[in-house]
Formats: structure tokens, sequence, C-alpha cells
């Protein structure tokens, strides 16, 4: 591999929009060097004597893999033979608000036509709010049904949860659970600027720092008049947990990080290299009286210094114990076998394929996928027991057992997925990764590799779970 420091590639003339000549140089640049370093050694195996630069010179490369805001968008706009590694405008996919409202779009044409959905979302509701008096107007608008819950949780012996998620934060950012409207509004107070009396000295604290806000709050919290937009989501009741610890059965809640990658207008890919984030924190139904996040939140970024805190493959999770809690306690409800794990990875695809198809058809002012473009998503993800709920009392029918496949309900996609809180152990699952993406969503559009994958057929670590086209593009 020969690392350049600027970009000085001659222009070349193509006849079609797929060049059938090698890129000879790509730009590749990301801010973090675990992702660089992988990024490199795949496209340095699979097509050995590519040049990388980490630098834009004067003329832009065919090939560009890098950070959405390092690139250069102007020539793959308006030249068909330019290959970049993301979408131009794919906020309906991105931003949690967008996506909610694009589902739901899709959802209810689905049902006027009659036709059934694998797409599962929770229940929710978009919030634009910059301040917290804002709230009880809300609340009797867009947000009457999400109110009238709230008053019945009031004479609820078990309550219903909701879960708060700004539209343009992450990391867990800004992410909280209540149960009643005052609970509600005391969290839109708690993200409230300090008021100008309180930075009139500028003291900022006794070290002379800014201040910042609420980070008591577990370094979470957000200034409201900085999103605005927010997405309120029924709290899923029924998690399907997992015990990682060796001391009996003790249940942790965890999500699914799924790598997706969609490629031209479009296909979708599901890597193998799917991921189990557990929360650091044994888990327990949210209370008004106590109310610990750490329970709730998968967030990787969030586990630091807490136990577990895991990031397991989840092809790995065979033999593992698969737990509800119930207001006894923690019940096993199997044993994760291969058949299981095989079903799950089929219904996450194929919820992931149907929300990129939901974002095609519904979003395409916000989403829109072009030819010559492929990009990588990190796809969260809950497991949940299917209902109805598994009854305290009932046992495994056979100690090894398989738990029922569980319901797959899509959280949030993220672009530029942060892999490095992947961790060193499952480097080469990430390394096979990256190496199909290059043999994917590069080579061919090169005019080099295999015959198309099919639809379903697995290949270099990936599998085919959806594809569509955008008008305009067929």
């Amino acid at each position: 591999m020969t690392v350049s420091t600027t970009v000085a590639e001659s222009t070349s003339t193509a006849t079609t929009s797929h060049n059938p000549t090698p890129p000879g140089l790509a730009f590749v640049n990301f801010p973090s060097p675990f992702a660089q370093s992988l990024i490199e050694e795949a496209l340095s195996s699979v097509l050995p004597d590519i040049r990388i630069s980490c630098e834009l010179g004067p003329v832009t490369p065919r090939l560009q893999w890098a950070d959405y805001d390092l690139m250069s968008f102007d020539e793959a706009r308006h030249d068909p033979r330019y290959l970049i590694s993301s979408y131009i405008y794919r906020k309906a996919l991105i931003r949690k608000h967008l996506l909610h409202n694009t589902a739901t779009e899709y959802l209810a044409k689905c049902r006027h036509r009659g036709v059934s959905s694998a797409l599962a979302l929770p229940r929710g509701w978009v919030l634009d709010i910059q301040f917290a008096d804002e709230l009880d107007e809300a609340l009797m608008d867009d947000l009457y049904d999400l109110a009238a819950a709230m008053r019945a949780n009031e004479t609820r012996k078990e309550r219903e949860w909701f879960i708060l998620k700004p539209g343009f934060a992450d990391k867990g950012q800004g992410i909280r659970l209540f149960s009643t409207a005052d609970e509600l509004r005391a969290i839109f107070e708690e993200f409230e600027p300090p008021s100008d009396d309180e930075g009139e000295d500028g003291e900022g604290g006794e070290d002379g720092e800014e201040d910042e806000v609420h980070q008591d709050a577990g370094a979470t919290a957000v200034l409201t008049q900085h999103l605005r937009q927010f997405v309120i989501q029924e709290y899923m009741p029924r998690p399907m947990l997992f015990d990682v610890t060796p001391s009996g059965l003790v249940g942790h809640k965890v999500h699914l990080r799924a790598h997706v990658l969609v490629t031209g207008a479009w296909e979708v890919y599901l890597s193998h290299a799917l991921f189990v984030l557990f929360a650091g924190v044994r888990y327990t139904p949210p209370r008004s009286d106590d109310l610990d996040l750490r329970p709730h939140l998968t967030n990787v970024c969030i586990q630091t210094g807490q136990a577990p805190g895991q990031v397991l493959h989840f092809w790995a999770m065979g033999g593992a114990t698969a737990l509800a809690h119930t207001p006894t306690g923690y019940v096993a409800t199997g044993t994760i076998d291969d058949a299981w794990l095989e079903a799950t990875f089929a219904k996450t695809g194929a919820v992931i394929a149907e929300a990129v198809r939901a974002a095609a058809e519904c979003g395409s002012f916000n989403l829109q996928l072009m030819e010559n473009a492929f990009e990588l998503f990190g796809v969260d993800l809950l497991l949940s027991h299917p209902h109805p709920h598994p009854h305290p009392d009932l046992a495994c029918a056979r100690d090894d057992a398989a738990p029922p496949v569980p319901d797959v309900t899509l959280l949030e996609f993220n672009a530029s997925p942060d892999v490095v809180n992947s961790g060193d152990a499952l480097r080469p699952n990430l390394v096979e990764m990256f190496e199909g993406i290059v043999r994917i969503g590069v080579v061919p559009f090169f005019g080099r590799g295999e015959n198309a994958m099919a639809l379903g057929e697995d290949r270099w670590g990936w599998r085919k779970v959806g594809k569509g086209e955008v008008r305009g593009w067929a």
C-alpha cells in the first residue's frame, strides 16, 4: 500500500456510469484511527494496486471513503463515474424524528393497501419544543393521546412508561424515562439553559471553567433550545434479558447493533458482524421513586467503569440463557441455539430492509439514493419477548429448549458507526466486514468482481436482505 499526502489523480474518460477501470487512488480519511486502519487494510487486501491518500488535492479521486464532513460531493453529484461512501441526503434514516415520521407514514400506507410489513417500531410521537413552558400546549394538541395515557398512569398499579430521545443527539445524550406529565415537565426544566442572572458573574464554577448544564445527570443532559425536535416512544415492556454472570440467573437488558450496508439505488446488506450490547446494571423495571437509567440504557459509551458492560458477538451467544423479568424475579425462558440465532438474524434483516424501503418510498425529500454511493450504517434494535409475557411459574419444557424467536423492534439508524467501541477482541469480525464492503460496494462499481448476490444469499460475511429501485435510476 502506498500512502500519498495529496491527491493528484489524472482524469480518465469513461463510457458508462460504472467505470470499468479501477480507481487507482482512493481518498480515505476518518477521525477514528481504528476505523481508518480497518478501511485501509480492507482496500489493500481486496485491491492491492490501489493507492490511498488521507488528503484531498486539486483533483478529486474517483473513490472517496471518508467522514461525511471531509468528502467533496461536487463531482459525484454531476458525474456518475465518481463513487462516494455516503449518500448526500439521508436524514430520513439517521434523524430519529424523521425516521419515526417516515416509518409511521409507510406503515399507514401498508395498512391502507392491506399489505403486511416486517417493520416494527415503538408507538411514538414527535415533539418540537424549545422551552419547558411550551409543553402544556403540546399535551393538549399533538400529544393528546400521550397525555391521556399519562393521566391513566396516575391510578394504575403498573404504569405504562415512555422514553424521551432528542432527535439530533447521540451517545445516550438526553435520553430520559417518564410516566406522568409532571415527570416529563421536570425533564424539560432540567434541560433549560441557565438564566442570565446565574451567568452574570462569569464564575462558571470554582475552577473557572464554563458551566456545563446538569452534568450530575450522568453527563447526558442537553439544552432543549439547541435540539428542538424530540421523539417520545413507548418503553417496550418485555425486554428479552440475558444472563452474563457465572453466579446465577441475573438478567441484563441488551440491544443489537447491526452493521448495514446500503448500496446504489438501492440494495441492503446485513453483516454477520452483529453485536449484542449489554447494560452495565442488572435489569429492573422503571420506578418513579428510584429512576436509575443504567439498567435501561445499553449504549456502550455510557458503560465505562460498570460491569458487565459487554459487547459480544451475536453468533457467540449460543448456549446463553434468555430470561424474562416477572413480579417474582427472573425466569429462564430457554437456551439459545443455532436455529434461534438464524431465525433472529433473518428477522433482523427483514426489519432493516423494510425500514430502508420505507425511507425510499416515504422519505424521498430527506433520503436521496444515488447509484454512485454506498454507506455503512449502525442500526440499533431491541429484542422483546413475544406476547403474552412468560408466566413466573412456567419453566422451560426442557433445560435445553430454545426461547421463542423475539420480536425485533427498530430503534435508530446511525451514520458512521463507532466501530472502536466493539473492542480489539472483535476486530477480526470487523476486518471481514470491511473487506466485504469493498467486494460488494466498491469492486463491482469499477467493473470487477463476481456475479451480483441474490436476495437472501450470504457472501463475504454479508447477507443481502433487501432490494428496490428509485424512480429516475431504473
